[in-house]
């Protein structure tokens, strides 16, 4: 492209600062075309409708998002066994790691925590709750499967805890507060949430 933005690469770019600026909902495709110096015939060329051209945007981190899931997931589920206690130093590298690639998509973020009603992905946060849930609960199968004690925790008390992390964890990017100010607060956050989770732990130990 010789240095220039194609058609597609220019109402990605220009799409980007629209929904960023007013929403999903009260973003325009006429308005994007305009920024972008094209026809609104030009983003159908590209794009089905609003909403495809906000996930072309968007759907890229999404799938990220998902793959980081499984992969910490699994590194607390080895071959050589799961993992029985948090450790704060754990937790803390972990989100270190998922704020660093939150702030690395940060205008992405905004768009999917704040700017997504209406969308295809309206319900983003609660469909990244809801890996939360599905591999809490599977943690909690293996530590069952490995050292026979059940923690019978119900699937709604799960639900309640991973809405409440995942919103502590998001509450930098609803707020748009700068990469310094997150960091500043995670070693509080790991704290609280592995010493949480260690206690209920602890509790079906027996002691």
């Amino acid at each position: 492209m010789d240095g220039e933005m194609g058609t597609r690469e220019k109402l990605l770019f220009f799409g980007k600062q629209e929904f960023l600026h007013k929403g999903f909902q009260k973003a325009s495709l006429r308005g994007i075309a305009a920024a972008a110096g094209l026809t609104t015939g030009a983003i159908y060329t590209c794009f089905a409708d609003k909403n495809a051209l906000f996930e072309a945007i968007v759907s890229p981190v999404c799938a990220q998002v998902e793959r980081m899931f499984d992969e910490l997931s699994a590194s607390y589920c080895t071959p050589r066994g799961v993992m029985r206690e948090i450790s704060k130093e754990r937790a803390a590298a972990d989100l270190h790691k998922v704020y660093g690639f939150i702030y690395a998509n940060f205008d992405v973020f905004r768009l999917l925590v704040s700017g997504a009603e209406g969308s295809s992905r309206a319900d983003y946060v609660h469909t990244v709750v809801g890996y939360e849930v599905a591999h809490t609960l599977a943690y909690l199968e293996r530590m069952k499967e490995e050292t026979g004690r059940d923690i019978a925790l119900s699937r709604t008390f799960v639900h309640t805890v991973s809405e409440s992390y995942i919103n502590a964890v998001l509450e930098p990017v609803r707020h748009n507060r700068r990469y310094e100010e997150a960091i500043a607060e995670l070693e509080q956050l790991c704290v609280f949430y592995a010493g949480g989770w260690n206690s209920i732990f602890q509790a079906f130990r027996g002691g």
